[in-house]
């Protein structure tokens, strides 16, 4: 790496580390793009010429953020087979990172969901895990593609409820396990006939 490369490098990562500790203690509406230039100690501009505008600096910390938590859950996570079970551990972890981070999660999700963006494809992954689960113990392509698609759409459900108070927490994961009880008996039936 050059050392241009390395000094554009540290202050983008000055920026993000400023702005990090700016936003969870100020507040992100509260936070201005000149107070975070000067904490970093470079010019407004400079500031967006490593971020275009708020919003893209707030989904950078964010994805950052949410890519360590995601990956220190996945170690932690044990093997589940149920995809009820699959589910609310997927829950579990991004409800926790969507508490801690709520002002983030707020603006970045609602970005997602107006844009198409991250949210979308995180359900994707989602889905797909939930349909893999019902398929090993027998149930067909499609009625496990309807399944899937069900739970997620109470997960969603259950996270637009949560998000715009900022607080999922425990409550949350309990409500979706009841909403989604129905299918952990179809799995739990389509378990019993494979055996």
């Amino acid at each position: 790496m050059s050392l241009r490369q390395t000094q554009k490098a540290n202050t983008r990562s000055a920026i993000k580390r400023v702005a990090k500790h700016a936003f969870l203690t100020k507040g992100i509406e509260a936070t201005s793009t000149r107070f975070l230039s000067e904490q970093a100690g470079i010019a407004v501009g400079t500031l967006f010429v490593h971020f275009p505008d708020k919003l893209s600096l707030v989904k950078d910390i964010f994805f950052d953020e949410m890519d360590a938590a995601l990956r220190e859950a996945a170690d932690a996570q044990s093997a589940c087979q149920s995809p009820s079970d699959y589910l609310l551990q997927m829950a579990d972890v991004l409800f926790s990172f969507y508490d801690k981070y709520a002002e983030f999660a707020r603006l970045v999700l609602f970005d997602s969901l107006a844009h198409g963006g991250f949210h979308a494809k995180q359900m994707d992954v989602i889905v797909e895990g939930v349909a893999g689960r019902f398929r090993q113990v027998g149930v067909d392509d499609n009625t496990a593609a309807i399944f899937a698609e069900n739970m997620a759409a109470n997960y969603f459900m259950v996270l637009l409820k949560g998000i715009p108070s900022g607080v999922l927490g425990r409550a949350a994961i309990d409500h979706l396990g009841k909403l989604n009880l129905p299918f952990d008996v179809s799995y739990k039936n389509a378990l019993k006939k494979g055996h």
